[in-house]
C-alpha cells in the first residue's frame, strides 16, 4: 500500500489509548485506495494514530500509510481520519445510542428512527420539534441530542479542515479541544495566539499558505518571537534592534524593509508590549518578571531583623561543641548573616563547605525558632538529584522549585501561586545559579511576603539554560548581603580535581598535559581515536565492576563521530548489549533495551521525577516502557517517549546539580567552539573520586579563556541603580 492511502471499514475494538489522544486498535477493511484486489479487503489490521473520539457504531476513512514495525508488524499510520456517517435504518439505531449520545437507548433510538426514517440525522440537526413528542424524549433531551450531534459535525469538520491547511491531526486535537467553535476565528485573524498550543514554525508555514509574508500581522509576531528566541539561545533578557533585524531577515524572502520593522518596534514599545531600556529591547513579560524580582529582594532585604546577634553567635559556639566541628570566620559570617537577614547569599566552590553551613542553618534556626512546624523549613533544589544531595547532607526532605509549586502539565501553571502561597518561614536554595528569572519569579509568588530566603551557589557555575543570570546579578549589587566561601576543605595533595577547577576559575591554562594524580587522567587524543580510547575505558569500567550509575561521560555536542547520540550507542552496546531476554523498542531510530541508562527532560511533578533525574528502563511491553528511578518507576507511553533519553552520556547542562564518583570529558578539537570557561569549570566539578578528559588540550585551553556567557544582558541590575 502507497504512502496516502486510505482505508474505510470500522474499529472492531481498542488496544490502547493515551490522554494525549493517541490510540492503537483493531480497524476491519472494507474498502482501499488500492481497490478489491488488495490483501487487507475484509481483514483485520491494527491502526495507530492520534483522534478525538473512535466509536465502533460509526464507519470511518483512515488517510495514512502501511508501515511495517520492527516488532508488532504490519500497522496502518493514520495521519487524518473523517468518520461516514450512517445511512442504513440499523446503523443509525446503533450510532443514537452510541457512547456519543447519552441517554438515548436503543428502544429510544429505534423509535426515533421510526419516526423520521433514513432522514433520522438531518431531522435532529434540524431541530424537528416532533423529536420531543416522542416516547421517551422530552424537550431537554431533544435539545441537548441536537445540540451534541451538531457540536460532534462541527468538531470532526473542524479536524479536516484544519488538516487541510497542513495542522496534523494531534495539533487539531490541541486546537479543537481548547478552542471550540472560535478556532476558526483565531486562525483567520491571528494564527499566532496559537503559539501556546502549536509551534510558532508551524504556525508561521500555514500563515504563509494563505498570506502574503510581509503582513503586520506576521512582522509583529516575527519580532516577538525572535526577541524569545535571542533570549533563550544566548540567555540575555535584552537585544539589541541590530541583532534582531538580522536574525528576523532569515524569515523572508526579501529583505524586510528596516523602516517597516522600526516603526513596528516603535508601534509595538507605545503599546508596551516591548520594553525599551538602554537602547536595548525586551519583551513586556521578561521585564515585568525582572521587575517584580527586584521588588522582592528589595523587600526582603530591608525587612528588620528579629533575631539578636549575640543569641546566634552562642548558638553556632554549641553546635559547633555538639557536632566536633569548627568552623572559619567566613563559614560563622555566613551563618550568622544568613540567620539575621530575610535575603542572605551564600557561594563558594566546591569543597568549601556550603552543605555543612547548611545543616547548621537548619539545626541553629530550630532551636532559635519556637513551636515549629516541619513545613516552616524547606528546602529546594532546580533538579531532583540536587534535592537528592541536600537532603542526604541536612537530613531533612527537600523537593524540586517545580513539586514545590505543584506545576500542573496541562495547564502549564504552578498551582502555589500569589493567590495561593505557601505558609513557611525559612526557604532555602541549593544550585541558585541555575535558576531562570521565570522559575525564581514563580517562587516569590508563592512566598510569604516575610518568608526568610537564603540562595546557595557557585557563581562559576552554568547560569541557567532559560533567559536570566540572577545569581550574578544580584551578587554585583551593593547592599545585598552575602558571603564567599574561600577556604577549600574537599582535596589532598594527591587530588587535582578542586585544584583544576580552580585553575580554571583563575584563567590559569595548562601547559602541559597534568601527570601524576590518582584521580586524574589526561589523555590528548586526535579527534578520530576518541571513540576508541572511550570504547577501552568504558571496557575496563565494566571489569572492575564499576556500577554505570556512578560513572559518567559529559560531552559538549549531540551530533557528531564522538556526540553525546553516538557515545550512547557504542556505550550502550557496552554495559546493555542486545539480547534475546531483553525487550526493545524503536523511537526516534533509537533503540531502548530494559536495562538501559536513560534521563529525564522534563519536570513531571505527577510522577515525582524531575528533568535531569536518571533512571533505568525496567520493562517494555506493547506500547508502554517503565522506567525506574531510584524505587519510583514511571509508566510512559507514546506521546512521552520524547520525555527521556539515554543517559550514558549525557550534556554539562544537564549534569548541573549532580555528582559522579568517576567522570569522562570528551574534549574534541572539533567542538572547541562550543567549550568556555563557566561549561569546562561545571563538567570538572561534577567529578568527586576521579577525573579524566579525553581530546585536545588546546580545547580545553581554549574553553578556560572563554567567557562567553560571563556577562549576560538583563534588565534585573537596572532596578537597583
Amino acid at each position: 500500500m502507497k504512502d496516502s492511502s486510505y482505508i474505510k471499514g470500522n474499529v472492531v475494538r481498542m488496544l490502547f489509548e493515551s490522554s494525549t489522544g493517541y490510540k492503537v486498535g483493531l480497524f476491519k477493511v472494507k474498502e482501499s485506495s488500492d481497490g478489491e484486489e488488495h490483501s487487507y479487503i475484509n481483514k483485520t489490521i491494527t491502526f495507530t494514530g492520534n483522534f478525538m473520539s473512535i466509536n465502533n457504531e460509526l464507519t470511518y476513512v483512515f488517510k495514512g500509510n502501511i508501515v511495517n514495525h520492527a516488532r508488532f508488524g504490519v500497522q496502518f499510520n493514520v495521519i487524518s481520519y473523517e468518520s461516514v456517517l450512517p445511512s442504513d435504518e440499523d446503523s443509525i439505531i446503533s450510532y443514537l445510542s452510541s457512547d456519543i449520545f447519552k441517554g438515548i437507548g436503543p428502544k429510544i433510538a429505534k423509535l426515533i428512527v421510526e419516526t423520521f426514517g433514513k432522514d433520522t440525522i438531518n431531522e435532529i440537526k434540524s431541530g424537528n420539534p416532533i423529536l420531543s413528542k416522542i416516547k421517551g424524549m422530552n424537550e431537554k433531551k431533544a435539545k441537548e441530542l441536537t445540540k451534541k450531534m451538531i457540536e460532534y459535525d462541527k468538531d470532526q469538520e473542524l479536524i479536516i479542515e484544519f488538516n487541510k491547511m497542513g495542522f496534523t491531526t494531534e495539533e487539531c486535537l490541541k486546537i479543537v479541544n481548547k478552542y471550540k467553535n472560535r478556532s476558526f476565528d483565531i486562525i483567520e485573524n491571528n494564527i499566532y495566539l496559537l503559539e501556546g498550543d502549536i509551534s510558532f514554525l508551524k504556525l508561521d508555514k500555514v500563515f504563509l499558505t494563505f498570506h502574503d509574508e510581509f503582513e503586520s500581522v506576521r512582522v509583529k509576531a516575527l519580532i516577538k518571537f525572535n526577541i524569545k528566541s535571542l533570549c533563550y539561545q544566548s540567555g540575555n533578557t535584552l537585544v539589541d534592534r541590530e541583532s534582531l533585524y538580522l536574525e528576523i531577515n532569515k524569515y523572508f524572502s526579501d529583505t524586510l524593509e528596516s523602516s517597516v520593522f522600526l516603526s513596528i518596534i516603535d508601534e509595538e514599545i507605545e503599546k508596551d508590549t516591548i520594553i525599551e531600556l538602554d537602547n536595548l529591547l525586551t519583551l513586556s513579560e521578561f521585564y515585568e518578571t525582572e521587575s517584580n524580582i527586584a521588588s522582592a529582594i528589595n523587600h526582603l532585604s530591608n525587612i528588620k531583623n528579629e533575631f539578636k546577634e549575640d543569641k546566634i553567635i552562642k548558638e553556632i559556639t554549641k553546635y559547633e561543641e555538639d557536632n566536633d566541628i569548627i568552623f572559619n570566620e567566613c563559614q560563622k559570617e555566613a551563618i550568622l548573616g544568613s540567620l539575621l537577614n530575610n535575603l542572605f547569599i551564600i557561594t563558594g566552590g566546591p569543597g568549601t563547605g556550603k552543605t555543612t553551613i547548611l545543616k547548621a542553618i537548619v539545626s541553629i534556626y530550630s532551636k532559635i525558632v519556637c513551636n515549629l512546624k516541619s513545613s516552616d523549613i524547606t528546602l529546594l533544589a532546580p533538579t531532583g538529584r540536587a534535592a537528592k544531595r541536600i537532603m542526604e547532607s541536612v537530613n531533612r526532605k527537600a523537593s524540586t522549585i517545580h513539586k514545590f509549586l505543584k506545576w500542573n502539565k496541562e495547564t502549564k501553571e504552578f498551582s502555589v501561586n500569589k493567590y495561593n502561597p505557601v505558609d513557611t518561614k525559612l526557604v532555602i536554595i541549593d544550585e541558585f545559579s541555575m535558576v531562570d528569572i521565570f522559575l525564581f519569579n514563580s517562587l516569590i509568588d508563592g512566598l510569604p511576603y516575610n518568608v526568610k530566603l537564603v540562595l546557595v551557589g557557585d557563581a562559576n557555575q552554568l547560569p541557567s539554560i532559560a533567559p536570566g543570570n540572577i545569581l550574578g546579578d544580584l551578587l554585583s549589587v551593593d547592599g545585598i548581603k552575602n558571603k564567599y566561601l574561600d577556604t577549600i576543605y574537599r582535596t589532598s595533595k594527591e587530588s587535582y580535581i578542586i585544584p583544576f577547577a580552580q585553575d580554571i576559575k583563575n584563567r590559569k591554562v595548562l601547559e602541559s598535559v597534568p601527570i601524576g594524580y590518582e584521580d586524574f587522567k589526561f589523555i590528548e587524543s586526535s579527534d578520530m581515536l576518541i571513540k576508541s580510547y572511550v570504547i577501552e575505558i568504558c571496557n575496563a569500567a565494566l571489569n572492575k565492576e564499576l556500577h554505570i550509575e556512578d560513572f559518567q561521560v559529559l560531552i559538549p555536542m549531540y551530533k557528531g563521530e564522538n556526540g553525546i547520540d553516538s557515545i550512547n550507542s557504542v556505550m550502550q552496546s557496552i554495559f546493555n548489549p542486545a539480547n534475546h531476554q531483553k525487550a526493545e523498542m524503536v523511537i526516534r531510530d533509537v533503540v531502548y533495551r530494559v536495562g538501559d541508562k536513560v534521563i529525564q527532560l522534563v519536570n513531571d511533578v505527577d510522577n515525582n521525577i524531575s528533568n535531569g533525574d536518571v533512571g533505568y528502563i525496567k520493562r517494555i511491553l506493547d506500547y508502554t516502557l517503565e522506567i525506574d528511578y531510584n524505587g519510583n518507576v514511571v509508566l510512559y507511553q507514546k506521546g512521552k517517549f520524547d520525555e527521556f533519553t539515554h543517559a550514558y552520556a549525557i550534556s554539562v547542562h544537564k549534569s548541573q546539580g549532580s555528582e559522579y564518583d568517576h567522570v569522562l570529558i570528551v574534549a574534541p578539537s572539533n567542538m572547541k567552539r562550543m567549550l568556555y570557561n563557566k561549561l569546562i569549570y561545571t563538567a570538572v566539578t561534577r567529578a568527586k573520586k576521579g577525573l579524566m578528559i579525553i581530546g585536545s588540550l588546546e580545547s580545553i585551553n581554549y574553553a578556560i579563556m572563554q567567557d562567553y556567557s560571563e556577562n549576560r544582558l538583563t534588565c534585573l541590575k537596572s532596578f537597583f541603580l
